[in-house]
């Protein structure tokens, strides 16, 4: 798996074989295709980062910084090489529904979320980000989920786009 684009396209990161559902790079070139020029200089927040492809893609496309939530330590060692040495980084461990709470108060100008697939965290994420008012005023949150998903939008985000990836929707 490779960085697909920005300042640092093409480069590899590591991750385990198994367990793992990275995103692939049609699904992350879509995302920042709607992104836009949305991360440049943005507070992100990439939400079941696992190896940190959708985190490290925004800061390869000019984010200024981004918090990666892992709460798996085998994969968190995967995560933290790849990001090594890369600036504005900072990685919690632990699950999201109990870091989202230790995030409050903080505000990011884009939210990545990457949750398993059909284990009910899709809807739980996106209460979390709007109970604990993590989206900045004009931010946006891309979650990938699977096609069988059906989040519902709260009253304070509105669904700009939704792409379908295979089995994922964006």
């Amino acid at each position: 798996m490779r960085v697909a684009g920005g300042s640092l396209k093409g480069r590899e990161l590591v991750y385990p074989r198994s367990g793992l559902r990275p995103t692939k790079g049609v699904t992350r070139q879509a995302v920042f295709n709607v992104v836009g020029e949305l991360v440049r200089g943005a507070r992100v927040l990439d939400l079941f980062a696992g190896a940190g492809a959708l985190g490290i893609e925004a800061i390869s496309r000019g984010a200024a910084s981004c918090v990666f939530v892992e709460r798996s330590p085998a994969v968190l060692r995967f995560l933290r090489r790849n990001i090594a040495e890369l600036p504005g980084v900072e990685v919690r461990a632990g699950d999201v529904r109990r870091l989202a709470a230790r995030l409050a108060g903080r505000e990011f100008d884009l939210i990545l979320a990457d949750p398993p697939y059909d284990a009910g965290l899709v809807q739980t994420t996106l209460d979390l980000v709007g109970e604990h008012r993590l989206l900045a005023e004009g931010g946006m949150i891309a979650v990938e989920h699977s096609r069988a998903e059906r989040p519902r939008v709260g009253r304070d985000l509105v669904l700009v786009r939704e792409g379908r990836y295979g089995e994922s929707r964006v």
